[in-house]
């Protein structure tokens, strides 16, 4: 049985920005699979001293935005961040909608 690669999965690599819908957090992949990755999130320690531990996470594909890459073509360069969502992704300047309104078709 040969194991396939989700297709979320094709453009992530080692240090991408993600956030995770489920858990509502960012994070950088330390690791990745078929169809998850690997992430490191911080955890304070309530105990004495207080002390930042890296936790590895394993998160599914179908949970998390890949946030380094453009979010319709899934390029690397001129890439800004868009958050009118209240989740922010990235665009590239080639898929970036135009800001004047006259490209827009007209409705009759």
């Amino acid at each position: 049985m040969k194991i396939r690669q989700h297709p979320r999965m094709r453009g992530i690599l080692v240090g991408d920005e993600v956030y995770s819908y489920p858990q509502k957090l960012f994070a950088r992949v330390a690791d990745v699979f078929p169809a998850a990755v690997c992430v490191k999130i911080g955890i304070l320690s309530i105990d004495e001293p207080m002390e930042i531990t890296l936790a590895p996470q394993l998160w599914r594909a179908d949970d998390i935005e890949n946030l380094s890459v453009c979010r319709y073509c899934g390029c690397r360069e001129n890439i800004r961040t868009v958050s009118d969502t209240g989740i922010p992704f990235r665009v590239c300047a080639a898929c970036s909608a135009p800001s004047d309104d006259s490209t827009l078709p007209s409705v009759a």
